[in-house]
């Protein structure tokens, strides 16, 4: 009876069991091999018709993988659609094609101003692009090969100045990059334009041969995940910044990261239009660089809340640089001399530096034999009448190489950031050495140091930290070392509210923590305020003619 009762659910039972094979097959992830597209692996045949079919058969059926199998694919620009992921498999070449009419892809403009002019028309070119798509992703474990290398001598191309991006993203959602090589861009590697949840994991770059070879730029995006990523840049690490008054950039997290970078690890803002808002950087390991953190903003944003910790630097002239300015980066600016940029609530702990120059590092001086990355220290600066705010530095090791002259330590009368219509003055903004071995401020209210270290290794006859206009500085359980003696721990002018606690200077002499600037250093000090003022005023007048000459010649 049981047995006849069974035998008429066996069918049954085998039909729901098809029936979940199909649902499940129908379920997973469709895979469009190139090859299939007529995609040819002979390292020289373009394949950007095959690669796209693929792609948009890919996108059509609703979407899936589109595999770059092994061998070395030559293409010119591909465009991402929805719901697609383009996988470079192992011992795969996806390599952009040498020639610049093969990067027809139409894409979104740049919202980059005059000074970027150059750029705005001459990258638009990129050899992976998508543009309001959404689930759309680049997975290794092969090798995306932008051929442009300034070794390599293919891109400008003769009587051609245009240099294609690696992979340029606007207006997408979902997106993710993993575990992919990307080698040799002829302009930044990644740029991620208006986009949201973003997660990038176990990516390598190696553009440091690369001319504008950023790592990984994001303008105007949103909830941003980087992860365990390894950069070799030859300009910025890591760089969130904004052209668009109307794109912040808010909620990053970057994780377990190791950069490299002929310029900057991590560089927030310089072009900085709209906010930039919660971002964090942790456990990161920055090595032979330029700077290791530079924060700017420069058209009257307001950047806040941004944390650092974990972090280790090595061979990196400059570990921190905050700076609040005034320079045109945008094409919807409504000046030539936008408002002075705002940041506040800045956090760094738990960070350990030893700061050096070398290799391919800083500029040379003028006389070739010097460079004057050595002796640069950290710096929090803004412009007169405004004042950064709430900068916490706490349980930091530096070590500086030290050197500085006497001359230099009296330098209390450093130019302020007025103008900037030099790039490499504007780039390295300070004329000469600060006085300062370690951390120079300026136009800050709220800066707090705990539990720092600071050590110079060779003879410094300048003070760890100087600066002037200095409102409500905490220094607490300060500790500073040096082989011969030096001015103090901190001279400050046209200070207030200093609050020093449990901090010692060991450098073979007794002197001072806080050290009062010589009435020389004064004088000059107030010299400089009056000159800065009338130029700043002679600034202003030039540029509020400019902007009214270009109003006239917009009504016309």
């Amino acid at each position: 009876m049981i047995a006849d009762a069974v035998k008429p659910t066996l069918p049954l039972l085998a039909a729901l069991l098809l029936a979940s094979l199909a649902a499940l097959r129908a379920a997973q992830p469709r895979a469009f091999d190139i090859t299939a597209f007529g995609a040819v692996s002979d390292g020289t045949t373009i394949n950007t018709s095959a690669i796209q079919q693929a792609i948009d058969a890919c996108h059509a059926a609703g979407g899936g993988t589109v595999l770059v199998p092994s061998g070395v694919f030559v293409s010119g620009s591909l465009q991402l659609r929805s719901r697609v992921t383009l996988k470079v498999g192992k011992d795969a070449i996806l390599r952009g094609s040498p020639r610049i009419a093969d990067y027809a892809v139409e894409t979104a403009e740049l919202h980059w101003s005059a000074y970027w002019k150059f750029a705005a028309s001459q990258w638009r070119q990129c050899l992976i692009y998508a543009e309001n798509a959404e689930e759309i992703g680049i997975e290794g474990p092969g090798t995306i090969d932008g051929q442009g290398g300034t070794e390599r001598k293919v891109f400008p191309n003769a009587n051609d100045p245009r240099r294609p991006m690696l992979v340029r993203f606007v207006g997408c959602r979902k997106v993710t990059v993993r575990e992919v090589k990307l080698l040799d861009p002829a302009a930044f590697t990644t740029f991620f334009v208006r986009s949201e949840d973003i997660y990038i994991e176990g990516v390598t770059i190696r553009s440091r041969k690369s001319l504008n070879g950023d790592g990984l730029d994001f303008d105007g995006c949103k909830r941003v995940r980087i992860k365990d990523c390894d950069i070799d840049a030859g300009d910025d690490g890591i760089a969130p910044k904004v052209f668009h008054p109307d794109w912040p950039n808010e909620d990053f997290e970057i994780s377990g990261c190791r950069i490299t970078s002929r310029w900057h690890a991590i560089r927030v803002g310089t072009e900085s239009i709209a906010p930039i808002r919660r971002l964090s950087v942790r456990d990161c390991v920055f090595t032979q660089c330029q700077g290791g953190i530079k924060i700017e903003s420069n058209e009257g944003a307001q950047f806040e809340d941004l944390s650092f910790s974990g972090i280790e630097m090595k061979q990196v002239c400059q570990p921190f640089m905050v700076l609040a300015s005034r320079f045109a980066f945008s094409a919807h600016g409504q000046s030539v001399r936008p408002p002075v940029g705002r940041i506040r609530n800045v956090r760094f702990t738990d960070i350990r530096v030893v700061v050096g120059a070398g290799g391919d590092v800083g500029y040379k001086g003028k006389t070739g034999s010097e460079d004057p990355f050595e002796r640069l220290c950290s710096a929090v600066v803004s412009r007169p009448g405004t004042h950064l705010e709430n900068v916490s530095f706490t349980n930091i090791d530096l070590t500086f190489p030290g050197g500085g002259t006497a001359e230099q330590a009296s330098r209390l009368d450093v130019s302020e950031l007025l103008e900037s219509s030099n790039y490499i003055k504007w780039a390295t903004p300070f004329d000469g050495e600060l006085p300062a071995s370690a951390l120079y401020l300026r136009h800050v209210k709220g800066v707090r140091l705990t539990n720092v270290r600071l050590t110079v290794e060779k003879p410094d006859a300048r003070a760890f930290i100087a600066g002037d206009d200095v409102d409500g500085l905490t220094l607490q359980g300060l500790v500073a070392r040096a082989p011969a003696p030096v001015p103090g721990l901190a001279k400050l002018a046209d200070a207030k509210d200093v609050v020093e606690k449990d901090c010692r200077v060991d450098c073979g002499a007794t002197v001072p923590v806080l050290v009062a600037p010589t009435a020389d250093e004064l004088r000059r000090l107030a010299d400089l305020r009056t000159r800065s003022a009338a130029l700043d005023r002679e600034i202003q007048q030039k540029a509020d003619q400019a902007d009214a000459a270009a109003k006239k010649a917009a009504s016309n």
